[in-house]
């Protein structure tokens, strides 16, 4: 797999399949590339200089695509699996902030790919816009509601050519605050990032408001469009105000993790995240679904679509939550996690 860092991520199989050997080309289109953090438990020595996080090669989404894939017998095009049976495949991985995600969508569309893999909700419209005209099949992935944000016209008959799998992260909005509250009984005061104008972290926050309302949290709510934009947010705060960092349904925010998370972890003020992979960062706890799992089951739609299905008719799916807790993080931390709290965990990171 050759990759090409420019203005996003590409990550793509060699286009120079033989005809008896046709790979079928799946454009995957998301925000990033997203950065792990370097873990640091509280402030660092100024005489030395803060790790760069390194960008993830491969997002859990596309990854979980692609090991799907191989289950159901395709082979990603590569010189070493040239030998190896199986329908080929290659991926076309681009990432980049919204403006490149939009120029790499409407590429897609100007080069036919086969399927085109979208996540979260603004790559999943990014690809729809630049597809009216040209329509190609569009399977996304961490959709919280496909049919208000229009990809759908109902679960069960998606009626156009797009369909995947849904997050429902929305719902679950509240009960990640209370949860929160749950672990941390001193949470007084509650720090939120979003993109202003974006409506999946509005309706995110309505849920929010009323949860913290009902728990005696006041919710702090910045609001920040870019990658610049947070890390201003996160550097004039005052920290002194607040008792932890929520995530909410924001996929600007998510695609800057490691902003949040350093801080958290540098200051030792808990964070909450929305998405699995969030605890395996370094946030206390996450409730949410696996953009892994995701990517696996997203592989079942691309399987059917190559095969001659329409994605008009394939329902729509939804995937379950889980709740992770990382026990690293929580003694960094200093905070002492309940029994309780650990027997309702679905996975605990010790």
């Amino acid at each position: 797999m050759m990759v090409v860092v420019g203005c996003g991520l590409l990550l793509i199989g060699d286009s120079q399949a033989s005809a008896q050997e046709k790979a079928f080309r799946i454009g995957v289109l998301g925000l990033g590339p997203r950065k792990p953090p370097v873990w640091r438990c509280g402030p660092r020595d100024p005489q030395q200089p803060p790790a760069e996080p390194q960008a993830e090669r491969l997002p859990a989404d596309a990854l979980g695509l692609r090991d799907g894939l191989e289950k159901l017998g395709y082979v990603e095009y590569q010189p070493e699996t040239k030998g190896r049976t199986g329908r080929r495949f290659t991926l076309d991985v681009r990432m980049g902030d919204l403006e490149a995600v939009r120029r790499f969508a409407h590429e897609f569309a100007q080069e036919r790919v086969d399927v085109i893999f979208a996540f979260p909700t603004l790559p999943v419209r990014a690809a729809q816009e630049a597809t009216r005209a040209r329509p190609i099949p569009i399977i996304f992935a961490a959709v919280s509601d496909p049919v208000a944000d229009g990809f759908v016209e109902s679960l069960s008959r998606p009626g156009g050519w797009l369909t995947g799998v849904t997050t429902q992260l929305v719902p679950g909005s509240g009960k990640r605050v209370e949860v929160f509250k749950e672990m941390v009984p001193s949470l007084r005061h509650l720090l939120t990032i979003y993109k202003a104008d974006f409506m999946v972290a509005q309706r995110s926050l309505v849920e929010m408001r009323k949860a913290a309302a009902g728990v005696g949290v006041t919710l702090i709510e910045r609001h920040a469009s870019t990658r610049a934009e947070i890390q201003a947010v996160l550097n004039t705060f005052r920290w002194d105000s607040v008792d932890g960092i929520i995530f909410p349904v924001d996929a600007v925010l998510v695609s800057n993790a490691d902003l949040v998370l350093s801080k958290s972890l540098e200051l030792r003020v808990p964070s909450f995240g929305i998405l699995d992979f969030l605890a395996e960062w370094g946030a206390l706890a996450a409730y949410g679904p696996s953009p892994y799992w995701a990517g696996v089951r997203a592989a079942h739609y691309v399987d059917k679509i190559l095969k001659g299905a329409k994605p008009a008719d394939l329902p729509v799916e939804p995937t379950d939550p889980a709740f992770v807790v990382n026990l690293k993080a929580a003694a960094c931390l200093g905070i002492s996690v309940s029994p309780v709290i650990l027997h309702h965990a679905d996975q605990v990171i010790r």
